[in-house]
């Protein structure tokens, strides 16, 4: 590794402060090495070979929207509260970070999800997402009415307070919380779980790789769609969601087994009384 880039969570100052040491240690070993905060969008500072971020799962998901079309790999150093998607944490990144420029690890890829909003046939907006996107209701409480499309069939009208499209790195994110089943990362298969549907479809369906999903909405209010966590726009009537498979891949640099995931999923998922 010639250039990396650190990109830390500006409202943990413990994350900032982790950068500036980092920063200095990797200078010191003649790395060419650059620091930022990561806001809803990563600025550019320069090029780099890899992306570590220190931060949790969210920081990843936003430093993903610069690092997947360029193709590089991220690592992250967990300080956040769950942390899936990291490797290392702060009490271990100098033996991580020695054991990457002497050349170890390996490149793990997973699928990402292409989401595009269309009005009147017009694609308004576009984004690509690491872990779901989700189709909501609004401010006010009330359900959405949703015509469901699966590879230009139609599947069913959900009736609930939303619909959750995930990729299986997204499946221990909202599609875990409302009730869908947990996916390895590695697989392709897309998720469709509706969040408190009211006499309607409510079981997930877990569906191809290659699955083109559109939502029709159909609401008195606006809706929202949001892209990993990040607000794209509000969802009017009429509106059309088409979700499928994106050309991007997300790349993580690991060091630990595959089958850590499965070692590590119970304590990841315990409850911590909010922590």
């Amino acid at each position: 590794m010639h250039t990396i880039g650190l990109i830390y969570n500006p409202h943990v100052e413990a994350a900032r402060v982790l950068g500036e040491k980092i920063l200095a240690w990797l200078t010191a070993r003649q790395v060419q090495a650059w620091l930022c905060a990561g806001q809803e969008s990563v600025p550019v500072q320069g090029p780099a070979e890899l992306f570590v971020t220190l931060g949790g799962d969210g920081t990843i998901l936003r430093t993903m929207q610069r690092a997947a079309p360029a193709g590089v790999p991220v690592l992250g150093i967990n300080l956040g509260r769950v942390g899936f998607l990291t490797e290392a944490s702060p009490e271990t990144w100098e033996q991580v970070l020695t054991r990457v420029l002497a050349g170890e690890g390996w490149i793990e890829i997973r699928a990402m999800l292409r989401v595009t909003l269309l009005r009147d046939g017009v694609a308004i907006a576009q984004e690509d997402a690491l872990n779901d996107a989700v189709i909501s209701r609004g401010a006010l409480a009330r359900t959405l009415r949703l015509e469901t499309s699966i590879d230009g069939a139609f599947v069913t009208r959900y009736v609930a307070d939303g619909l959750i499209l995930a990729t299986a790195t997204g499946s221990t994110a909202y599609a875990y919380a409302a009730g869908g089943p947990i996916l390895p990362p590695w697989h392709n298969s897309i998720l469709l779980v509706p969040a408190a549907p009211h006499l309607s479809l409510e079981r997930p369906l877990v569906l191809d790789k290659e699955a083109v999903i559109e939502v029709r909405v159909n609401t008195e209010v606006p809706g929202m769609l949001t892209v990993d966590g990040r607000m794209e726009g509000e969802l009017h009537h009429g509106d059309l969601v088409r979700i499928e498979r994106s050309p991007l891949k997300a790349r993580f640099l690991r060091l630990r087994s595959r089958n850590d995931f499965y070692r590590t999923l119970v304590a990841r998922l315990t409850p911590r009384n909010g922590e």
